[in-house]
């Protein structure tokens, strides 16, 4: 799997859409593409923007950046995720505010690990 660009837009395969070039988007579709090339997930076990609780942050929901389950078929139960990502822009350090923004995600998801990366560095639990 490649990362397809066309001037400004971005495909996203999770969600089969075209989306503004935006750092972090670049970010999220590179480690998609990775989490298929080299941890041989498929595109059908994946998610990307999930809500995972019900209470607000901000103006919105908590949204997963990218939800990654056991199988194809766990994601069509709605069981638990096996991996919530967080993505940050290549440009920005990841602090421990990040690391425990996608430990909240996981948990509340119910997910057995959770990822945060800017591509430059990645950390997981």
């Amino acid at each position: 799997m490649e990362i397809q660009i066309e001037g400004n837009i971005i495909y996203a395969p999770l969600i089969e859409k075209w989306l503004h070039v935006k750092p972090e988007e670049r970010v999220r579709q590179k480690y998609i593409c990775r989490l298929v090339n080299n941890y041989n997930f498929n595109v059908d076990q994946m998610d990307q923007e999930l809500q995972v609780n019900n209470s607000q942050r901000g103006q919105g929901a908590a949204r997963a950046n990218i939800v990654v389950w056991k199988s194809k078929q766990d994601k069509q139960e709605k069981k638990s995720p096996l991996i919530i990502e967080e993505c940050k822009t290549e440009t920005i350090t990841i602090h421990v505010e990040d690391y425990f923004q996608g430990y909240n995600y996981a948990s509340w998801a119910g997910a057995d690990y959770f990822v945060t990366t800017n591509l430059k560095e990645t950390r997981m639990r």
